[in-house]
């Protein structure tokens, strides 16, 4: 989590802030997922008022980003599901959305190198004007 009482935090781009906040919230929220599916796997009676709890935080933080990027029926689905479901493969599947949105602006995408085919290098080789 940020610490903004840490004096590096003067330094720092409000933009790299907002992202670190963006990935500890979505790691809380699959903290509280996978504490979720431990407890019903366990068969303990378990809601899921704290994933939905960490889902609206996540949410919050992501809101204007998503408003702008998504179609508004899209977004409004989102919307609708977070605040008023309770169904599991629902909230999931909101979860997995979310994550989506996040690998497309690159935030969360860790395969960023390039695979190089060297099988196509005369391809490249007239493309690139060689």
């Amino acid at each position: 989590m940020v610490d903004f009482n840490n004096e590096a935090t003067i330094g720092t781009p409000a933009i790299d802030i907002v992202r670190v906040s963006i990935l500890q919230r979505r790691y809380d929220l699959f903290e509280a997922f996978e504490d979720y599916k431990k407890k019903r796997f366990s068969g303990s009676g378990v809601t899921l008022s704290v994933v939905r709890a960490r889902l609206i935080s996540f949410f919050c933080d992501l809101q204007a980003m998503l408003k702008r990027r998504l179609k508004e029926e899209d977004y409004e689905e989102i919307v609708t599901t977070i605040f008023n479901s309770n169904k599991e493969e629902e909230i999931l599947n909101i979860i997995l959305r979310l994550n989506e949105e996040l690998d497309t602006i690159r935030l969360t995408r860790v395969d960023t190198q390039r695979v190089y085919d060297r099988t196509i290098v005369e391809k490249e080789n007239k493309e690139k004007g060689f």
